[in-house]
């Protein structure tokens, strides 16, 4: 029997219980769906997350003081840690929690003291929309961020410009401290990184953190060096030099956990969307064992023309290959419909913090989940069908012609 002829007769057998065939192929569709929405979902997150984790730059390291350590950062550590082979450049900085006064308005966020020539290594990237950056010696002037500048829920009239003064309530140790500062500089919108809203925070030159804050320790010092590979020697020399006393963050480290927590949860992910598969292989057994008893005298028509065991095996299975594989296509489509119908609303809720912007997720569709999808849905269905096809072999041809 030809390659032709089996295939004609799997599509007519599959065509004359349609019902049954089409709730079968649906339940494949579904499985297959699942699988690429899902993982492709997963895949989407982890390039999503980790663009945006590398935006603090995979090349820093930032230095905190370890919880309990009486350590406190100085231009002597600046020194130190400047000498390290492969480090470029060391920026200490000052973050607190603030509230900043426009026009009467409120509006919340962070401020970040810090050298306003080395904040590019933290945002990279980022530009100043109007104005300019205050003076590294000002302890007056500040630059803020686009949301503190041009906040949503306040009116055209009470936005923020160039030259406006801004009141600035920080929270400290010693409580709320306040001071006024004038605006010299305003940023263009650059999103959430890391550890920061860019787009909610106030930067100040260093003088102006210490006397608003009053401290004249420095609370964090951030690392940088021109080649990822040194990353790693580099918190090493760290460690040598601070023991303990200091807890030492490389989002290269962040980035690895991350990653291999996305990955588990992909994995996770397409193991119940396989789930769905199976059971949709085992309504495709349940469909072909039905087939086979109702088959019985059609079975012996063809083993009395001349068919022989292995035909009526291959036949049969052919059916069970062919439903996988018509399963697996319409998958291929509604797996890529529910991706891309995911990927518009998940970014909402993917976020590094309330006041932060959603993320845009981009769903990760490539030809190899699309190829290993669709050859999982015709193994379900080669699997399912064999024994039926089988027992559909084994019958016996004279009991099977007695068959009404």
């Amino acid at each position: 029997m030809r390659l032709l002829d089996t295939a004609r007769y799997a599509f007519s057998a599959l065509r004359e219980r349609r019902g049954r065939s089409v709730l079968t192929i649906l339940g494949i569709a579904i499985g297959s769906g699942l699988i690429i929405a899902l993982v492709s979902m997963g895949e989407g997150i982890n390039t999503t997350v980790t663009g945006r984790l590398l935006l603090l730059g995979a090349n820093n390291i930032i230095i905190l003081p370890a919880q309990g350590s009486n350590i406190q950062f100085t231009d002597a550590d600046v020194q130190r840690i400047s000498v390290i082979p492969e480090v470029t450049a060391v920026a200490p900085f000052y973050s607190a929690v603030a509230e900043f006064y426009v026009g009467g308005v409120k509006v919340s966020g962070r401020i970040l003291g810090i050298d306003p020539l080395q904040l590019q290594i933290i945002f990279p990237g980022i530009k100043i929309l109007e104005g300019e950056t205050p003076p590294p010696t000002s302890a007056s002037q500040v630059s803020v961020g686009y949301k503190v500048a041009f906040p949503p829920a306040v009116q055209t009239t009470s936005k923020l410009y160039v030259g406006q003064p801004i009141v600035i309530s920080a929270s400290t140790a010693g409580g709320i401290k306040t001071g006024s500062f004038t605006v010299t500089g305003i940023y263009d919108r650059f999103g959430a990184s890391l550890f920061f809203d860019a787009d909610s925070a106030v930067v100040m030159p260093l003088p102006a953190a210490r006397k608003l804050l009053g401290q004249t320790s420095y609370q964090a010092i951030l690392v940088n060096t021109e080649r990822i590979e040194a990353v790693d020697y580099i918190i090493s020399e760290l460690e040598r030099m601070y023991g303990r006393s200091v807890n030492i963050i490389s989002p290269t480290t962040i980035l690895q956990t991350v990653r291999s927590i996305i990955a588990s949860f992909t994995i996770f992910l397409a193991l119940i969307a396989s789930v769905s598969l199976l059971v949709a292989g085992l309504g495709i057994m349940n469909t072909m064992i039905m087939s086979v008893m109702e088959r019985t005298r059609e079975i012996g028509i063809l083993r009395s023309i001349g068919m022989t065991r292995r035909e009526v095996l291959f036949t049969f299975l052919f059916e069970a290959v062919l439903t996988g594989l018509v399963g697996g296509l319409i998958g291929l489509g509604l797996g890529t419909l529910l991706s891309i119908g995911f990927g518009r609303y998940a970014g909402n809720f993917l976020r590094f913090g309330p006041q932060f912007e959603p993320l845009p997720l981009e769903p990760a569709i490539t030809p190899q989940l699309l190829i290993g999808t669709l050859l999982f849905a015709i193994l379900v269905g080669s699997l399912s069908g064999l024994y039926p096809a089988r027992r559909a072999a084994q019958v016996d041809p004279v009991r099977a012609l007695r068959t009404e």
